[in-house]
This record gives C-alpha cells, structure tokens and sequence, in this order.
C-alpha cells in the first residue's frame, strides 16, 4: 500500500457522497449515481485495500451525519460503505499455490493463489439479502407492515399513473401496487445485488486497464461456485413455504442467489464456447436476446449454473491438452 492512502481513501469517500446525494434529483440520472456509489469506494479497496475502502465509507458516512442526519448516515453506510469494505477485503485474500487447489476457478499469480471470484458473487448475494431483511425488519418488525410502509410510499408513484391519458382503471392500478409490493423485498435484494456486482468488477476492470489493481482476475468462463452455495440456495428455497415474515425473509435470499447462479449460467456458456470459432456471435446474440426475454432466458442459466456445478460439464467439454 503506498503513503496516498489516506488521500486516496478521502476522494473515495467524498466521491461517494456526492455521488449518493445525488439521488436527490429524483430522475433516472439521480438514480443511477445512487448505483454507482460504491465504485469509487471499490476502487480504493482493490486498489489500494480494504482499510483505504474503510476510510473512504467513514468519510463519506460523517458527511451524511453531519448534512442528513444519523438514520440517513446510517442508511448510507449500510447500503454502500459496508460491502466495498467487505468484498475488498475477501477479494484481496490469497494463499500459496502450492496448497491444494479448490477447483473453483482461482487466478494464480507468481505463486499466489487469489480469492475465487465465484465466493465473491455468492457472498455478495448474500450481504444483499440480509441488508433487504434489515429494511423489511426496519420498516416492520414484521412482513405485513412493510408492505403497508411500502404501499404508502410508492402510492404517491401509483397516483400519477392515474392521472396519465389512458391511465389504467383503479382495480388495476391496485393489483399492479399490490403486485410491486409483494414483489419489493426480494426485487430490493436482486437491485442491490446487481449493483453491488457491476461496481466490483468495474472497479477490477478499470484498475486492471491502469495496472493499479492489487490483484489478478482469472476469466469470467472459469468462475466457480464453492459446494456448500446450492445447500444455501436450496434451505432457502424450502424456506419460503414457511408463513408470514419467514417466507419473506426466505424469498429475499432465494431471489438474491438464484440470480448468483444466473451469473455462473452466463460463466458456463463463456467457458464452454471458450474456443468456439463463432464465439463472439454466438454471445452476442445471446446477450442481445435477454435485453427482450430476460426473463425467459434467466431460468436455462439458472439450471445450466447448477448442472456444471454437479457435473462439472465444462471440464468434460474441455479439450485435452
């Protein structure tokens, strides 16, 4: 780590802030600089470790405390300064090559073994699920009041619907917010999940282009999931035939990780069309098809995730050597 750390970690930060009170705009552009909060913190992480990450999610946490009050600090620091903090510090972890490999797509580098980046997704979809049932758990303390907090705060959203010409009638408007609500806590884990997710691996592939990065990232068709992710997978999926709050919890983790396993699908068709002469158009027109059937599309990875997990299809499809 290099003296500018502290430097480092207090751009980071600042950037951060500004780029969470950004928000504020209330339009798709404020929104998307809500997403993006985490990256500069990212940056400083992989870049520089996990304890400049740290120092940049306290400033920007002491910004929001001192302009926006301690529940908005609180809420700023939950939902973009723990994670780069976190996942900096897994990302960063690393052993000897010589130890026994797991078989989990680890980047090997002068003799070190880097963390896998398939338990950095996984934990990512985890941390996602429990921050979704911290907001369940803040607004409730149990499922049915969070939907009616939910429903009073996207009713003023519902209300403009109605007034656009052709609006639909208000029984329909009332099953779509019924719908949203009941859907809100696990669609708040896959948002956050993805968002977590892209600023990661952006933050690897910009210092990766820069030669800043503190790490190696192996290629996205060699990533792996570690054996015990689908027994996480499948308790929580059982779970959400629990009642009330429990299967809402429950739903919130199985959302989070059956999208982590979309993401291995999409791993395992790279892997396995690795040196496929019509690779690139093949792709191409894949990732051109979910941008209209996502939600078909997302199903087949889920499955093709787990089935290479079982069956380890693309090392059987591997040529020899």
């Amino acid at each position: 780590m290099t003296n500018n750390w502290i430097v480092i970690g207090i751009i980071a930060g600042l950037t951060a802030g500004l780029l969470q009170a950004g928000g504020s705009m209330g339009n798709a552009v404020g929104l998307m600089m809500i997403y993006l909060a985490p990256f500069p913190l990212f940056v400083a992480g992989l870049g520089w470790g996990a304890i400049t990450a740290a120092l940049g999610a306290l400033v920007m946490t002491v910004g929001y405390l001192i302009g926006f009050g301690w529940k908005a600090a609180f809420f700023v620091a939950l939902s973009a300064g723990i994670a780069p903090v976190v996942l900096s510090h897994l990302a960063l972890q690393n052993r000897p090559a010589s130890a026994a490999p797991s078989d989990e797509g680890e980047v090997s580098d002068t003799g070190v073994v880097w963390y896998p980046e398939g338990r950095l997704v996984v934990w990512t979809a985890i941390a996602s699920a429990v921050l979704s049932v911290f907001v369940i758990l803040a607004l409730g303390p149990d499922v049915a009041t969070f939907r009616a907090e939910a429903g009073k705060i996207l009713q003023p959203f519902f209300d403009e619907v109605a007034k656009q010409p052709n609006a639909p009638t208000s029984d329909q408007i009332e099953q779509i917010r019924s719908f949203f609500v009941l859907v809100l806590p696990a669609a708040l884990s896959i948002v956050w999940c993805i968002s977590t997710m892209v600023n990661m691996f952006l933050a690897g592939a910009v210092l990766r282009s820069t030669a800043a990065g503190l790490r190696p990232w192996a290629p996205f068709g060699q990533m792996a999931f570690p054996r015990w992710a689908i027994w996480i997978l499948s308790a929580s999926a059982v779970a959400t035939f629990l009642p009330g709050t429990l299967s809402a919890i429950a739903w919130v983790f199985t959302a989070a990780l059956m999208l982590a396993y979309a993401i291995l699908g999409l791993a395992v068709m790279h892997g396995l069309l690795e040196n496929h002469p019509m690779r690139g158009i093949l792709l191409g027109l894949f990732y051109l098809s979910m941008l209209f059937l996502s939600a078909i599309a997302i199903v087949p990875l889920i499955m093709l995730g787990m089935f290479d997990q079982s069956f380890n299809i693309r090392k059987r499809n591997k040529p020899p050597d």
